[in-house]
Parts: structure tokens; C-alpha cells; sequence
């Protein structure tokens, strides 16, 4: 009978150990980091002049791309916005001029918003033109913009390491601390997403509290920031040209370097249904898509 005993017992810590195991293997699978490749779908003429940004107008069905022709910095006037397809096929190069050095889009309702130089500027998409400039006072380099589908909007100041908020017609000084070369920006419901120049990392900060958390570092001169569709990944560039997947457990990944190319990778958009990753070049002069796909696990 204790032999008896003994085997069952043994038996029965057998099976626990089992399914423990199991378990923890489901998990551990549920966990696991996914991969991801992307390959050049398309690429506009390099007609464009130092495209910055471009954002599609879901609306419309068409992408918009700043063009801050060369100069970054300089209040020269001979900054634009031009008009592509979803193709890449460029519609109208200089759509809307009068601007210097147009960086990061937003777009509420019918109006299209750029950070240019020391100035956000609205403009009326249906006339195609120019019909308010807020000057910010003191700022350095404006420089990009995320919109939170609450009709307010946050740009980033990368030379005096601030956050605006623009709401209600209104622009007020968002954040002044914890920043080091702000430059991409995403936000979400509760937080607003921030990848930085300087501090070469990419974080969180609380909409609420202001809390900062960090998601990721060393992604270069951080620029652009795409959320995929998948919870918990990201997609964030280096303007010196490389494009990183940030994944859920605060790794990165490479998908691409075109360092050694001269191709920088600037402020993207995503189009998350057709898994397209839209990178402008800067100084090559187009727009470059790509097709991001998920690698299959061996």
C-alpha cells in the first residue's frame, strides 16, 4: 500500500510538473517577441526639395509632404506642401507655398497644420491656402506634430526642449522639463509618445501627470514615430537614416540602415491596412514606401 502511495503520489507531481511546464510554454509563446522585415514598395520622382514629413489625409485619400527646401531653420519663404497619390505619383508639387521650412503635419477636420521654423501654420484644405500663422514666442525649431483626436494638437520645439499644446484656437507651453531635443511625437488616449534627438531614446509621458517612462534608447536622432496596429509596437526612425521596431518588452529591432547610402529617414507616416511605411529621404528628394510584413516564426 505505501508503494502503492508513493507512485501516485510521484504520479500526481509528474502531472503538475507537466502541465506547470506547459503552461509556462503557452506563455512564454503568447510573449514572444514578433519579427518584422519591410521591402520597398514604391518610391516618388525626386522632384520634391528636403521633404521632412508626410501624412495621409484619410478624407481625401491623398499624402501631403512638407518640403523645408534645404534649409531647416531659415525664414526664407521658399518652404511648401505638395500633394501625391497613394501611389507615389506626385499631383501638384507646390500646392500650397509661402512658408520656410515646414516640418511635422496635423490634420483636424479640414484644416491642415505644419511647424515651420518658429510658427504653426494653418491651412485650409479645401481652398489649398494659407489662413492663420501663430508665432510662437522664443521658440527655436518647431518641428513635428501629432494630433489626439480630441481636436488638440501637440508640436515639439527641438531647439528649447518644449511641448506646445495647440486646443481651442489657443496655444499653450504643454511641457518644458524632462526633454532632451524633443522631436517625433504620437499621442494616444492616455499618454503622448516622444522620440528625442538628444537623448537618442524614445518614451512615454502621461497626458495627466506628465510622468515620464522610458520605452526604448539608443535609436540615434530619434524622428518619426508610426504606431503598427499591434499592441505594444512601434515604429521609430533616426533621421541620420535607420528605421527600428520598437517591440512590447522595450527592445529594439533594425529593419533597415541607409546610413551608408546618405538617405535619411525623416518624419513617416504608417498606413496600418495596407502594412505601408511611408519614409521621406530629406536630402534624396522622395519619398520612399515600403511593405511591412512579419517574419514566420521557425
Amino acid at each position: 500500500m505505501k508503494n502503492i502511495l508513493l507512485i501516485s503520489l510521484a504520479a500526481i507531481a509528474m502531472a503538475g510538473c507537466n502541465s506547470g511546464s506547459k503552461k509556462a510554454a503557452d506563455k512564454a509563446a503568447a510573449t514572444a517577441i514578433r519579427q518584422f522585415e519591410i521591402k520597398e514598395a514604391w518610391r516618388t520622382d525626386t522632384i520634391l526639395m528636403t521633404p521632412e514629413s508626410v501624412i495621409l489625409d484619410r478624407k481625401r485619400d491623398v499624402l501631403y509632404i512638407t518640403n523645408l527646401n534645404f534649409e531647416p531653420r531659415k525664414k526664407d519663404g521658399n518652404g511648401f506642401i505638395s500633394r501625391s497619390d497613394r501611389n507615389g505619383k506626385i499631383i501638384e508639387l507646390k500646392w500650397i507655398e509661402g512658408l520656410s521650412s515646414p516640418k511635422g503635419m496635423g490634420i483636424i477636420g479640414d484644416t491642415l497644420f505644419a511647424a515651420d521654423v518658429d510658427e504653426l501654420v494653418l491651412m485650409d484644405i479645401n481652398r489649398g491656402e494659407i489662413i492663420r500663422k501663430i508665432p510662437i514666442e522664443g521658440a527655436g525649431m518647431l518641428n513635428d506634430i501629432t494630433t489626439d483626436g480630441k481636436g488638440n494638437l501637440y508640436f515639439s520645439d527641438t531647439d528649447r526642449n518644449k511641448i506646445h499644446k495647440y486646443s481651442g484656437g489657443q496655444v499653450t507651453e504643454w511641457l518644458a522639463e524632462g526633454l532632451n531635443g524633443p522631436n517625433g511625437l504620437l499621442a494616444g488616449e492616455v499618454r503622448l509618445l516622444v522620440a528625442s534627438q538628444g537623448g537618442n531614446d524614445f518614451a512615454s509621458f502621461d497626458l495627466n501627470s506628465q510622468s515620464r517612462e522610458l520605452l526604448a534608447d539608443s535609436i540615434g536622432r530619434g524622428d518619426g514615430i508610426a504606431y503598427t496596429g499591434i499592441p505594444g509596437y512601434y515604429i521609430v526612425t533616426d533621421w541620420s537614416g535607420e528605421i527600428f521596431m520598437v517591440n512590447p518588452d522595450r527592445t529594439r529591432t533594425s529593419l533597415l540602415s541607409t546610413k551608408e547610402m546618405g538617405s535619411n529617414t525623416a518624419d513617416i507616416e504608417y498606413i496600418a491596412e495596407v502594412n505601408l511605411l511611408l519614409v521621406p529621404t530629406f536630402f534624396k528628394n522622395s519619398i520612399v514606401a515600403y511593405k511591412l510584413t512579419e517574419k514566420p516564426i521557425n
